[in-house]
C-alpha cells in the first residue's frame, strides 16, 4: 500500500464523547450518505485499515481522513463538530470572502461586511461600544424577531468612522446607494446576541433569570450538613410604620418613619433562620451586616412580648436557643449578593479572618443564586407584613395596599416596637414549622436530626473572641498629634472629636507617630490604641462636649454635615447628640427619614452605658481568659491623682490637657 495513505500510528480521538446527528430526520438519500461516513470514521477511529474501510462502507480511502478531520474542527457552541460535520452539504466553517468589490450594486456582496469588520477591528469595537452604552437597543418584537432602535444614529457614526480609516466613496460599503445598512444590522444582531447575556444587556432587561449556577473553586453546590453554608441577604419590610416620641412629660406625638430593613443569616440544609436584625436607616451598612453575623452567632435571647395573645408556638424558637451546643457555632460558606456593604473591606475580613468561613459573592442581578434567603422572605412577608394594616404589598399596583390605605384610619398604624415583636414570634415560629422540603420536618427538628443521630461535627468561634465579636472588625488609622513648641499635650483626633488620656497626655516621643485605632461603631466615645507594630498602648476617651451622651459613627458624621451644611447650630458648650436628637424631633413630622433617624438614635442613646466602654483589640490581643478584664495601663501609684481628665480654656489652643 501506498505509504501516503498509510495508517498512521497516532492517538486518535474517542468518537463515543462526539456530538451525534438525528439522523431520522434527514432525507433518505442523506441518511444513506451519512451512516456510510459515520461508519467509516468509526472503523477509522478503531484503527481499521483505509482499504478495508472503502470496502466495508463504500467511502473513498482518500476521503476518510478528511471527514475524520472534519469531526475535530471547532463549533460555534465551543465544542467538536463530531458527527454534524458528516451530514450532506452541512459547512464546518463560515464564508470568508477572498475577492475584492468591483463594481456598486447589490449582487457580488457576498462576506463583504465581515471582511470589512476583519480588516478594521476599530468598527466592530464601535459596533460593541455603542451596545455597551446602550445608545443601539437590540429588542424582541411580538414574533420573537429582532428589532433594532438607534440604527440611523448608528450608520451615522460608522460611516464617519470608515472615513475616518482613510475609505472613500468609492470603496464599500461608501459606495452602495444605502451604505451597507443593512449589513450593518445583521452585524449588530450577530455580535449583539453572541450570549444570553449580552443579549439581555442589549435589550435593557431588569433581570436575567434561570441559567447554570458558577462552580465557584471550592464552593459547594449543594449544602449536605447544616452549617455548611448559609445565604445572607436584606429585605425591606413591606409595612408602613410610626414611632412615638415624649415631648415633655405625659404629652406624646407619633410620627410615620421609613420601611426598615431586616437582615436575616439562613442555614441552606436546615433552612433554619440563625439570625436577623433589624435597621432603622435607608439603606444599611458594613455595622449591620457584622451585628446580623453576631446576632447568629450569640445565643439567642428570647424577646419579652407586650402585645396581648401573641405567643409562641410549642417548640419554637432560634438554634442556639434550643441547642446550646450551637451557641457560637460558625460556618463553612457564607453566600451574599453584590451590595456594598457585603464587598466591605471589614465585612470580608471580619467573615475570612474571625469567622473563618468562605465569602461567595454570588453574580450580580441573580436572585436566584440565593433561592433559600429569597423563599423565606416571600414566606415572612405573606405571614406577617401582608397582612399587617398600613401594609403596601408587592408593590403601588398591588390591591392589599389599596385596600390598606382605604379602610385604615391612618396611613401607619403599626408601631415599631410591635413589629419587632411579631417579626420575633414570626421567624421563631417558622423554624418549628414543618417544610415540605425537608420531607414534613421542621427546621429545628433536622438541626436536632443532625446533632442527635448523626453527631455532626461542630465548629466554634475561638473562646476570646465571643463576647466581642462585633467590635473586633473596626479598625481606623490615625496618628498622634500635639505640639512641644506650642505646648499642646498629645492628642488623636477621630472624626472631629480630640481622644486623649493620662497616658497619652504624658508621652511626647509619640508626638506623630502613626497608630491604629479600634473603636465600637454603636459608641464612639472611647477607642483603644495600638501602635505600628501591633502593641497595646492605651485607652483614650472623646474630650469636650462629645463625651457627654452614647451615639454611633453614623449619627457623629450626620452631625457634623448638619454642621457644615448650616442646618445644625450648636454652641460651644452643647451637647452635640442632644441637639442633633432635637433637631430630628422638629423635622420628624415633616419627613419619614427624619422620624426614622430619630428612633434610631433614641434607641441608641437610651441602649448605652453612662460611661464609655473601651472595645478590645484585636484577635491576636484577645488570649486571655473569658472572665479576665485586659490590663491596658499600670496601676497607679499612692501619690498619683485619679479621676477623669477634664481639658480647660486654655489660650494656647485645643489639645491642651492638665490633671486637676
Amino acid at each position: 500500500m501506498n505509504s501516503r495513505y498509510r495508517t498512521v500510528a497516532t492517538e486518535r480521538a474517542d468518537p463515543s464523547t462526539w456530538p451525534t446527528v438525528a439522523w431520522p430526520v434527514l432525507s433518505t438519500a442523506q441518511q444513506t450518505v451519512f451512516r456510510a461516513r459515520e461508519d467509516a470514521v468509526r472503523r477509522y477511529c478503531r484503527r481499521e485499515p483505509l482499504r478495508a474501510i472503502q470496502a466495508a462502507t463504500g467511502v473513498t480511502f482518500s476521503s476518510v481522513r478528511r471527514f475524520y478531520n472534519r469531526c475535530l474542527q471547532m463549533h460555534a457552541d465551543g465544542r467538536v463538530q463530531g458527527f454534524r460535520a458528516l451530514i450532506p452539504f452541512e459547512r464546518v466553517k463560515s464564508y470568508r470572502r477572498q475577492a475584492k468589490i468591483t463594481k456598486a450594486g447589490r449582487s457580488g456582496k457576498a462576506g463583504a461586511f465581515a471582511l470589512l469588520l476583519e480588516r478594521h477591528p476599530q468598527l466592530e469595537a464601535l459596533i460593541v461600544d455603542e451596545l455597551r452604552e446602550h445608545h443601539v437597543v437590540v429588542r424582541q418584537g411580538s414574533k420573537g424577531q429582532l428589532i433594532i432602535g438607534g440604527l440611523s444614529s448608528l450608520q451615522q457614526r460608522f460611516r464617519q468612522a470608515c472615513l475616518d480609516l482613510g475609505l472613500t466613496e468609492r470603496d464599500y460599503p461608501l459606495v452602495q446607494a444605502e451604505q451597507g445598512v443593512r449589513s450593518l444590522a445583521a452585524a449588530v444582531k450577530s455580535i449583539a446576541t453572541r450570549t444570553f447575556e449580552e443579549a439581555a444587556r442589549a435589550a435593557l432587561a431588569q433581570k436575567r433569570s434561570g441559567g447554570v449556577r458558577p462552580n465557584a473553586e471550592g464552593l459547594p453546590l449543594v449544602a449536605t450538613m447544616p452549617y455548611d453554608a448559609v445565604e445572607f441577604d436584606g429585605h425591606r419590610v413591606d409595612v408602613r410604620l410610626r414611632v412615638v416620641f415624649e415631648r415633655v412629660a405625659g404629652v406624646e406625638e407619633s410620627f410615620e418613619i421609613e420601611r426598615v430593613w431586616l437582615l436575616t443569616i439562613l442555614d441552606i440544609c436546615s433552612r433554619a433562620v440563625l439570625g436577623y436584625h433589624i435597621v432603622l436607616e435607608s439603606e444599611y451598612s458594613r455595622f449591620d451586616v457584622l451585628k446580623t453575623v453576631e446576632r447568629a452567632l450569640v445565643p439567642w435571647d428570647v424577646p419579652a412580648l407586650t402585645i396581648p395573645g401573641l405567643r409562641y408556638a410549642p417548640g419554637a424558637g432560634m438554634p442556639s436557643e434550643r441547642f446550646p451546643e450551637l451557641g457560637y457555632a460558625v460556618w463553612d460558606w457564607f453566600r451574599f449578593d453584590n451590595a456594598r456593604a457585603n464587598l466591605a473591606e471589614d465585612t470580608l475580613r471580619v467573615l475570612t479572618e474571625i469567622v473563618g468561613c468562605g465569602a461567595h459573592a454570588g453574580p450580580a442581578y441573580r436572585p436566584n443564586q440565593r433561592p433559600h434567603i429569597e423563599r423565606f422572605f416571600g414566606t415572612l412577608a405573606s405571614v406577617l407584613s401582608h397582612r399587617l394594616p398600613g401594609t403596601t404589598g408587592t408593590g403601588a399596583d398591588d390591591p392589599r395596599r389599596r385596600i390598606a390605605e382605604m379602610t385604615a384610619s391612618s396611613a401607619a398604624v403599626v408601631c415599631l416596637d410591635e413589629l419587632m415583636e411579631l417579626t420575633a414570634v414570626s421567624i421563631a415560629n417558622y423554624n418549628a414549622t414543618a417544610h415540605e422540603s425537608l420531607a414534613g420536618r421542621s427546621p429545628l427538628e433536622i438541626l436536632g436530626y443532625y446533632l442527635g443521630e448523626k453527631r455532626m461535627a461542630l465548629r466554634w468561634l475561638a473562646e476570646p473572641m465571643r463576647r466581642h465579636l462585633c467590635l473586633l472588625q473596626h479598625e481606623h488609622e490615625g496618628h498622634i498629634r500635639g505640639s512641644i513648641a506650642r505646648g499642646v499635650r498629645p492628642y488623636i483626633q477621630f472624626f472631629g472629636a480630640n481622644y486623649t488620656s493620662r497616658s497619652l497626655a504624658t508621652r511626647a516621643d509619640l508626638i506623630g507617630q502613626p497608630v491604629r485605632l479600634y473603636f465600637d461603631a454603636e459608641d464612639v466615645r472611647a477607642l483603644r490604641v495600638f501602635d505600628a507594630t501591633g502593641r497595646e498602648l492605651f485607652v483614650v476617651e472623646a474630650q469636650g462636649s462629645w463625651r457627654y451622651t452614647a451615639h454611633t459613627l453614623r449619627m457623629r458624621k450626620e452631625i457634623r454635615k448638619l454642621v457644615r451644611e448650616r442646618k445644625l447650630r450648636i454652641r460651644r458648650d452643647d451637647d452635640p447628640v442632644r441637639c442633633y436628637l432635637e433637631h430630628l424631633r422638629q423635622s420628624a413630622g415633616k419627613r419619614r427619614r427624619a422620624a426614622s433617624k430619630a428612633e434610631n438614635a433614641r434607641r441608641t442613646v437610651e441602649s448605652a452605658m453612662p460611661i464609655p466602654k473601651a472595645p478590645p483589640g484585636p484577635a491576636e490581643k484577645a488570649n486571655l481568659a473569658p472572665d479576665k478584664a485586659p490590663e491596658t495601663e499600670q496601676e497607679p501609684d499612692a501619690g498619683m491623682l485619679t479621676g477623669a481628665v477634664r481639658g480647660k480654656r486654655l489660650v494656647i489652643g485645643t489639645g491642651q490637657v492638665f490633671s486637676r
